[in-house]
């Protein structure tokens, strides 16, 4: 092999190692990684110095508005932002499991009816727990107190169902 071509195969295969290290893959995916990184700030400057009263987003359970207050650690937006929980899809699950979800108890939604379905394995479902009264229940208080906490959670399927 000649001098000349010994060179050009040594810098295909430079080239070749250099364009699989620099894939578009792992560039967009460091995009996707910072744009993610960029939202959830921008997100998390939504209640920066706010009063826990302070209604982040508002969502609805039919003609019910359903209040996500900038709140403490322990409840509302606040709550679910430190808990590394805030995204535009997990603002976009709670708003359906509000609109479509199912009460399982007062205050208590679920996205999907929990004891359905013919597996016996438990289904990924989200939750969401809100107070349609005053916070701490107190009279004249904050009314409504609205979204205390939302989560993912898996729920037991019925072993009755008929399959």
């Amino acid at each position: 092999m000649s001098f000349s071509r010994k060179l050009s195969v040594l810098f295909a295969a430079t080239v070749g190692v250099a364009s699989l290290s620099l894939s578009p893959t792992a560039g967009a995916q460091t995009k996707h990684s910072e744009h993610l990184a960029q939202s959830v700030d921008a997100a998390a400057d939504k209640c920066k110095r706010q009063k826990y009263s302070k209604v982040a987003y508002t969502f609805y359970r039919g003609p019910s508005k359903v209040p996500l207050r900038c709140g403490t650690k322990t409840w509302g937006y606040k709550h679910i932002a430190n808990h590394g929980r805030w995204s535009t899809s997990f603002k976009n699950k709670i708003n359906d499991t509000l609109w479509k979800g199912h009460q399982v108890r007062p205050g208590v939604i679920y996205r999907y009816r929990p004891g359905t379905g013919c597996s016996p394995k438990p289904v990924k479902n989200f939750k969401v727990v809100y107070n349609a009264g005053p916070l701490g229940g107190k009279p004249g208080g904050l009314t409504p107190q609205g979204i205390i906490t939302a989560t993912v959670e898996y729920t037991p399927r019925s072993a009755k169902a008929a399959c």
